[in-house]
């Protein structure tokens, strides 16, 4: 449950009464395999907005609320991570902290728009489940790129970091869970959107790992490009 309530403290900005803040010896690699689970949760948060406003507000405004409430819970940390990636691969050098380069509004305006328009292509229980799987896979791609990528030093916005573990295997494990949640909730749809999610993951990694740019949150980065690919192709 520690390692749950590291995981959840980490991704959203929701509490978890009784639990210390101080993360002990080894919570951080154990939290790493609850990140599907935490995508999972952050799903159904959106599910039940979604479903509360579909009485009352058309489907466009009800998909910019979950873009906006998706920012909120999240701290919007993949969208700054996006942001970073953007600036550093075009410089090649280090962001200033806190700082969106020429190249980071652009791209966070690109993603957000399609995340938006994605959204409206889908209705019902279609939607429902891009929303899930879409979370659970991005979270997932989140920790592997932690555990696995030297590149990826730290993760984070400085007030809530994610220290890289000595071993990868927590990173295995978080796609393993995120490989089994997405088949049983869309089946074999489900399974290839995560499998081509770790294609993607492995391809951001080589490339990163390669490169002698140092990029601040790539795990970030990682996750935002995984989540905004999957709606993009579950709404096709």
């Amino acid at each position: 449950m520690r390692a749950l309530a590291q995981a959840v403290r980490f991704l959203t900005v929701l509490p978890w009464p009784g639990v210390p803040r101080e993360p002990e010896e080894g919570d951080m690699e154990s939290a790493l395999v609850r990140f599907p689970f935490v995508g999972l949760l952050m799903g159904a948060i959106l599910i039940a907005l979604d479903w509360a406003l579909a009485s009352s507000f058309s489907v466009s405004v009800r998909s910019a609320a979950l873009i906006v409430a998706l920012v909120v819970l999240t701290r919007g940390i993949s969208l700054s991570g996006l942001s970073d990636f953007a600036d550093m691969l075009r410089s090649g050098d280090h962001a200033r902290e806190g700082i969106t380069g020429s190249m980071g509004v652009p791209i966070i305006i690109g993603a957000l728009l399609l995340k938006f328009v994605a959204l409206n292509e889908l209705h019902g229980y279609e939607r429902y489940l891009a929303l899930l799987v879409s979370l659970i896979i991005a979270r997932a791609a989140m920790a592997y790129l932690i555990a696995a990528s030297p590149s990826a030093q730290r993760a984070g916005d400085g007030n809530h970091e994610f220290a890289r573990p000595s071993r990868p295997r927590e990173g295995h494990i978080a796609l393993g869970w995120s490989f089994l949640l997405c088949f049983l909730l869309a089946w074999f749809w489900g399974l290839f959107l995560a499998i081509v999610a770790f294609c993607v993951t492995w391809g951001l990694r080589r490339l990163l790992d390669k490169s002698e740019k140092v990029v601040k949150d790539a795990p970030g980065a990682t996750s935002e490009i995984v989540e905004i690919m999957t709606l993009v192709l579950y709404s096709t």
